[in-house]
């Protein structure tokens, strides 16, 4: 289990694996029950741990629960009360322990349940003990205690006296029996004791071998050594049977003893009129089988009986063994209802609560704690489902096909414990007593979704409910996409030609459209559904993989027809598919942009590369080498997002990701691009956020053969940098600076970093970004309509933050040219992104984009956009930057990184003195009595053969001291300039320029005008 505990602490969404319905203990009316006759021999035998697991509910693990198996190889029965198992760490000396109580019989087995993590899809059999132990997945110690003292030992543990046998198991664990300690596990393994539990060397090197979990209780199957102990009577009756007043019943019994001969049964309890043992055929040789059939006739009264029913052998001394048979005869307690009448017309049952009887169904889907069935008679509403979800807690005695009739409460059942506040609940009949009528039956008809069918809603998922959709609202599911799944929860449904809309995740979970996507909303150009600000797709279906396999596919893949039941968990319904889907490649492949950097052009880069860590694979780095080389085109500047410290995940104090930058820089020149520099600021320990101990932090990829970084020092983790007036207009009093470090919008986020770079002569101030996640908000199909939004709040202050500080560049130069960059995790119609445009500051590019094409992440089947590059007006005037988002993440079950990136591409020619070719002629100067200003012109000709491009700077260098251009445009080298109102001069054109002057001192206004062609 330690294991499962460190990824319990990552701090992502997609971490905790599908909890399935929880356990409990009822009677089941077919479920097999095994006893065993009394054992009348005690005295101290040879009792040894026969398995260890400490995998459970880890991924990839079938068992939820981690367990200790013991078995008894001797031949005598052995008293565990006073007995307790314990368990360290592999090295520890710190033990925890559970306690034991019973008695094991000869060739017996004893299942001791542990703690229990977040994976996995089986239940355990029934424990014999309970504890909550975490043990480790790969290397561990656990000893067998003749007390309930806790050991403090670490070394040398198995000689104590106190211990009965004793396990230490993987390379690290320093204690052992023998030579040597047991096998490493895993997830998926156990450490099992040879010869069924028998062998035992006293060395755990020998004596066990990993293998898949098999785990045993005191009601499987007896496995003696050697064959010598007396072998027990074995009966197999069902918990339970249930029959209508006035109706007759029968079950079938049966006996065996694989060493003695099985001859009676009868019923030994309190004799109830018209409830008898018949048809008794006895064994005819030692291990054959007894068979009977417990009787209910019409006649008995309504109420419920405990019917003990004892088998007899013919041994000398008879051995006996009892099981109990719980009869309801109904027509005292119950209503009886179909199912769509428990189910209603509503997310909640309107009999909730209420005990149920008689209710028949087929069925449909067998799960390991219960099972769906459906009615086969259905009535005519489709608002109100024929499937219901039966909760047995255990295995339960059915099988598809059956015709049963159930008993029990209705309930509704909320998925995720404490934490599903806002799941919706799923209706179930619990505590159940269930009699099979007949097998073999046809199942109903599934309910097509889709054309010729169902048709889902395309466009809403609520639009009436006040907050609570269980108890608000109008229940429409016509219209409404969340009540339209609720009116067929606990139904077969069959999905004709489905197109995937998002690949396979870490969770089985695949999301598709039906019927190629007809009917459907904006399809991306590759195959997936894009969202929009009133339309977050609810004709999405979620195929889950809970019953079966599902294969890992991509966007725009097919599969032929799809069958499944629908249930509901972690805010959505899904569809658990009955067989695995064959898919239907359709060939997507990676993008590459077309972009790349010229003389006159600059590229700039996003990637969000999802908490890349020097401890991960060295593929991964090869990967995002070769995406950034051969799929970005070497942008001249990258902004990385999720990048970790040099220590990764390990929560050690270290914020430096000097390794981690290299290692990438290292993987890019391997794929054949530049050797990028790069500049970030690390951040204080455990206060950014992302995953614990790994320091997420932003920083900047560029290359220095065609880029320059300003480096001015200063900039801290604490200590932000500010917006100075320099020579040449803006500069950043440190490059790089991270951005009011200290306010409270950035608490447990990242801080923006800003860099100062240079490019043909040309400032450019690049903002890096990555805004708090959207963790925390309410699911689209959640209780709660519409859903809230709560991680909204602090990204529309960090918008805020970021905002003022690009109008505090505009303000000293308002053609400034400043690049907004990264993850901002909030989508372009948001008020987050509407925050950092507003006063129209800034540009976003995706907006230039076909809105097909606008996506950079994929999240239940929504293509959606939550990483962007926006640009200051002075970068839109002259010429459109391009822009492009390079699909090759998340459309794949591959993936380098959950988020595309994207690349823009900006016009930035060097400026070109063109003074000799356009000579200015100065107007004479006007003084403004009002205004105390010098008004005239300064005109300018192109006086050669060729076109001239803007923009047309005229520059007023030696300018009289005291004499201020007052409609200046900016300073570059400490001189004014204007902008000339052309696009630029055609060979013989002419332009006039307004000038205006302050000059308090009235000294003479002269100056030298130099014409420039190109933006400052």
């Amino acid at each position: 289990m330690m294991q499962l505990l460190a990824l319990a602490s990552k701090s992502v969404s997609r971490i905790v694996r599908r909890m399935p319905h929880r356990l409990g203990v009822v009677g089941i009316a077919a479920a097999t029950a095994f006893f065993s006759a009394p054992a009348n021999v005690w005295a101290s035998g040879d009792v040894v741990i026969s398995q260890v697991y400490g995998g459970g509910g880890n991924s990839g693990a079938t068992f939820r629960n981690d367990f200790i198996e013991l078995f008894n190889r001797g031949n005598v029965a052995v008293s565990l009360s006073g007995w307790s198992v314990q368990y360290a760490s592999a090295t520890g000396t710190t033990w925890q322990r559970t306690d034991l109580s019973g008695t094991l019989q000869p060739g017996q087995y004893y299942l001791v349940q542990e703690a229990v993590g977040t994976g996995g899809t089986v239940t355990l059999p029934t424990p014999d003990a309970t504890g909550s132990i975490p043990m480790s997945a790969t290397a561990g110690k656990v000893a067998l205690v003749n007390s309930t003292t806790l050991l403090t030992c670490s070394t040398g543990c198995a000689t104590l006296p106190s211990i009965v046998d004793f396990i230490g198991y993987g390379g690290t664990a320093n204690s052992f029996e023998g030579a040597g300690a047991a096998p490493a596990l895993t997830n998926t393994t156990v450490a099992a004791r040879s010869g069924n539990g028998c062998q035992d060397t006293d060395g755990n090197a020998t004596d066990f071998t990993a293998g898949p979990p098999n785990p045993r209780n005191t009601g499987s199957p007896a496995s003696p050594c050697g064959g010598s102990a007396t072998q027990p009577v074995v009966a197999t009756c069902p918990a339970t049977l249930s029959t209508a007043a006035g109706t007759s019943a029968s079950a079938n019994l049966s006996a065996t003893d694989s060493d003695g001969v099985v001859t009676n049964g009868a019923v030994t309890s309190a004799s109830v009129a018209g409830i008898t043992v018949t048809n008794i055929v006895p064994a005819t040789a030692v291990g054959g089988t007894l068979t009977a059939t417990l009787a209910v006739s019409a006649t008995v009264a309504p109420g419920t009986y405990a019917t003990d029913v004892t088998f007899t052998n013919a041994d000398p001394i008879a051995q006996t063994t009892l099981c109990t048979v719980t009869i309801a005869v109904g027509g005292g307690t119950g209503v009886s209802l179909r199912i769509h009448e428990i189910q209603g017309a509503a997310h909640l049952s309107p009999h909730n609560g209420e005990t149920v009887a008689h209710v028949p169904g087929i069925v449909t889907v067998v799960r390991p704690n219960g099972f769906f069935m459906q009615d086969s008679s259905p009535d005519n509403d489709p608002a109100t489902s024929e499937g219901i979800f039966v909760f047995t807690s255990t295995a339960p005695p059915v099988v598809v096909g059956d015709s049963v009739l159930v008993r029990g409460t209705v309930t509704e059942f909320r998925p995720g414990g404490a934490g599903g506040a806002t799941n919706l609940t799923t209706t179930e009949i619990t505590s159940p007593i269930v009699t099979v009528v007949s097998s073999g039956n046809a199942l109903p008809a599934a309910v097509n979704i889709g054309i010729n069918g169902r048709i889902p809603p395309t466009l809403v998922i609520d639009d009436d409910a006040t907050s609570d959709v269980e108890t608000s609202g109008v229940f429409d599911p016509a219209h409404d996409g969340i009540d339209f799944y609720e009116s067929l929860e606990g139904m077969l449904v069959q999905i004709n030609n489905p197109v995937v809309v998002g690949p396979t995740n870490a969770f089985g979970e695949i999301p598709v459209l039906a019927d190629n996507g007809a009917n459907a909303g904006l399809r991306t150009a590759r195959g997936g559904i894009v969202i929009s600000s009133s339309d977050f797709n609810p004709e999405r279906l979620v195929l889950d993989d809970a019953i079966v396999s599902v294969p890992a596919v991509n966007v725009g893949d097919r599969f032929t027809t799809v069958t499944a039941v629908v249930d509901y968990s972690f805010g959505n319904f899904k569809l658990l598919v009955l067989n695995t889907p064959t898919p239907i490649p359709q060939g997507l492949t990676p993008e590459s942009t077309l972009l790349q950097g010229t003389s006159n052009q600059l590229t700039i880069g996003s990637f969000n590369v999802e908490n890349l860590a020097p401890t991960d694979p060295s593929s991964k780095f090869a990967g995002l080498g070769d995406a950034i080389v051969n799929r970005l085109r070497s942008p001249d500047i990258i902004a990385v997002e999720e990048i970790q410290d040099n220590s990764g995940a390990t929560n050690n104090g270290v914020v430096d990701a000097t390794t981690t930058f290299d290692l990438l820089i290292t993987a890019i020149r391997a794929a054949g691009g530049p050797t990028y520099a790069f500049r970030t600021i690390n951040p204080v320990d455990g206060q950014d956020g992302g995953q614990p101990g790994g320091n997420i932090r932003v920083g900047f990829l560029f290359n220095p053969a065609r880029v320059a970084f300003v480096d001015r020092p200063g900039g801290t983790s604490t200590s932000g940098t500010a917006v100075l007036n320099g020579p040449n207009g803006p500069q950043l009093s440190a490059s790089p600076g991270r951005i009011d470090p200290l306010n409270p919008a950035f608490a447990n986020s990242r801080k923006p970093l800003v860099g100062e770079f240079q490019f043909n002569g040309h400032a450019l101030f690049v903002i890096a970004n990555h805004f708090n996640s959207k963790g925390g908000d309410q699911p689209l199909f959640g209780r709660f309509q519409p859903p809230v939004r709560s991680s909204e709040i602090q990204r529309q202050a960090q918008a805020m933050v970021v905002h003022d500080f690009v109008q505090s560049l505009l303000t000293l130069d308002a053609q400034a040219r400043v690049v907004v960059v990264g993850d901002l995790n909030d989508f372009p119609f948001s008020t987050t992104v509407a925050t950092l445009k507003a006063g129209g500051i800034l540009h976003n590019l995706v907006g230039t984009l076909p809105v097909d094409e606008q996506y950079t992440y994929i999240f239940e089947g929504n293509s959606q956009v939550l990483d962007h590059i926006l640009v200051s007006p002075e970068l839109m005037n002259h010429a459109l930057p391009e822009y492009d988002i390079v699909h090759i993440n998340s459309e794949f079950a591959t993936q380098l990184s959950d988020h595309e990136p994207a690349v823009a591409r900006v016009q930035l020619p060097p400026v070109q003195d063109v003074t000799a070719e356009v000579p200015a002629v100065s107007s004479g100067l006007t003084f403004n009595r009002r205004t105390q200003m010098f008004t005239g012109t300064i005109q300018i000709t192109n006086t050669s053969n060729r076109f001239i491009a803007g923009p047309v700077q005229v520059q007023l260098q030696s300018l009289t001291v005291g004499v201020t251009l007052v409609n200046a445009a900016g300073m570059k080298s400490g001189h004014p300039y204007l902008t000339a109102p052309v696009s630029g001069l055609a060979p013989g054109a002419s332009v006039s320029v307004p000038v205006q002057f302050s000059n308090p001192t009235r000294v003479g206004i002269n100056y030298s005008a130099h014409i420039f062609s190109g933006s400052f």
